[in-house]
């Protein structure tokens, strides 16, 4: 009771009517380039900004989107099936356990203030149990959410978050896979299409100069479409909230 009496009180904070659809935002691959990373955690939103562990301005990056009151995430990166570089610190299946959760733990570490995590890759890491539940066990261990980025159709990431009673969702749509203005524009619609059918929508879209062209000019819009950005924890709990309404309820005697 507890749990929803919380997040009705937040539907109540954020002043959300009946009519209103939530997207969340999440901008990964922070931690590269400061400036492209200032320039995110400047739009007119409450973005998500997900923080690439060891990399030169991550640790700044991540206590500047704090500062701007904007949550904070780890990117963790995770094997692929592609054998691409996913760079230091990573998580592979070659590991035992005490060197993976080792790695999880000096990657939180280089990352101040997140909250949550969501994968980096991750098309192989996350479609094995036994190193998903060894993940999962240090997000519970830590205390934080967890956003299935949803790089392969096999991934069991959000199953094993859900299994280990772990808040988490996962992505819906990546809006910058194709990184020009016209493709973003399209998964943008999309996004908001989801929302408005299904109540709540997350995307995931990376620093590129077009994707923070393209909300620089979108974000400020979207008041008026009766939409509203809020921090992926904020969408995690709305998705609850919504399972809850529409699932059946049990007849009492």
């Amino acid at each position: 009771m507890r749990q929803w009496l919380a997040i009705v009180c937040l539907l109540c904070s954020l002043g959300a009517s009946a009519e209103t659809a939530f997207i969340s935002i999440i901008v990964d691959d922070i931690g590269y380039n400061r400036e492209r990373g200032e320039r995110a955690i400047a739009l007119p939103a409450p973005l998500t900004f997900s923080i690439l562990p060891f990399t030169e301005h991550g640790a700044e990056l991540a206590g500047r989107a704090t500062e701007a009151g904007r949550e904070v995430m780890i990117h963790m990166p995770m094997a692929n099936v592609s054998g691409k570089e996913i760079g230091p610190g990573g998580l592979t299946p070659e590991l035992s356990h005490a060197n993976f959760v080792e790695r999880v733990s000096n990657a939180l570490a280089s990352v101040p203030n997140a909250r949550g995590m969501n994968n980096h890759m991750g098309s192989l890491l996350t479609t094995r149990p036994l190193e998903m539940r060894w993940l999962m066990a240090e997000v519970k261990r830590h205390g934080l959410f967890f956003i299935d980025s949803r790089t392969t159709r096999e991934t069991v990431a959000s199953i094993i978050a859900r299994e280990q009673k772990i808040a988490s969702a996962s992505r819906d749509v990546f809006l910058d896979n194709d990184p020009t203005p016209a493709a973003i524009d399209a998964e943008f619609k999309r996004l908001i299409a989801r929302a408005k059918a299904q109540g709540i929508a997350i995307a995931i879209g990376h620093p590129h100069d077009a994707t923070i062209d393209y909300l620089e000019q979108a974000l400020p819009r979207l008041a008026a479409e009766g939409i509203q950005v809020v921090p992926v924890s904020h969408a995690i709990a709305l998705h609850q909230l919504l399972a809850h309404r529409s699932s059946p309820q049990i007849a009492t005697d």
